[in-house]
């Protein structure tokens, strides 16, 4: 008896951790259930002299960015945080400053200067929003959900939807689609385990409108 509920309860834990959060399609199943070797976390393999470059444009946040370079230079382990030094600019903008970031979800910590949050803002409303959505480590396997957001009383998920191989002029990733759909507009993250933030964004708001795009343009990982 003991030995057949053993058997059975190593059964149903395959099952939860295949089934668990609503996994669909050809994701995880009872026989090929996600591991830890799946997780994802927000700036997760980040090193002291890591780089992050990306072409941005976020439009809607209180000081707009069309077609801005930037620069995520973590040139400080404190412990608990990164000093991170960015660098922002394109044709009618050039900024630059520091913000200290938890290495727990790259969360703020501590104040902004008053004269580079505005510049700040933007970036923290696009590449970084992904805290928002990975507040603690999610899989990346397709049907794994990771949230989700209201719209008009309605609940929509945020899964992934794809995986691919996707080239950018950073290089070629092995990425995961994180997908929603409000009306006839897919918002789309492209995440990989090799990036510490995602790799690539197209993002509408609930009226259709583009709200941001991104890509990595450049790294240097250590």
């Amino acid at each position: 008896m003991f030995g057949i509920l053993g058997v059975f309860g190593v059964g149903v834990s395959i099952i939860i951790v295949a089934i668990g959060g609503g996994f669909s399609g050809p994701g995880p199943s009872i026989l090929h259930p996600s591991t830890a070797a799946d997780l994802w976390t927000v700036g997760q393999g980040i090193k002291q002299g890591t780089v992050l470059n990306y072409s941005l444009t976020s439009i809607g946040s209180r000081s707009s960015l069309i077609n801005a370079l930037v620069s995520m230079n973590f040139v400080q382990d404190t412990g608990s945080a990164w000093k991170v030094n960015f660098d922002i600019h394109n044709d009618s903008v050039a900024k630059n400053g520091s913000v200290m970031l938890a290495k727990q979800q790259l969360t703020n910590v501590g104040s902004i200067d008053t004269s580079f949050k505005p510049y700040y803002e933007p970036v923290e409303s696009s590449v970084l929003s992904i805290r928002d959505i990975a507040r603690e480590p999610k899989y990346l396997a397709i049907g794994a959900p990771w949230d989700s957001i209201f719209v008009a009383f309605s609940s929509i998920p945020i899964r992934v939807t794809n995986h691919e191989t996707l080239h950018t002029t950073a290089g070629t990733f092995d990425a995961f689609t994180l997908s929603y759909t409000i009306g006839s507009k897919t918002s789309k993250m492209f995440i990989t385990h090799q990036i510490p933030l995602p790799v690539r964004a197209e993002v509408y708001d609930s009226d259709g409108r583009l709200q941001y795009q991104y890509e990595l343009v450049g790294k240097r990982l250590l």
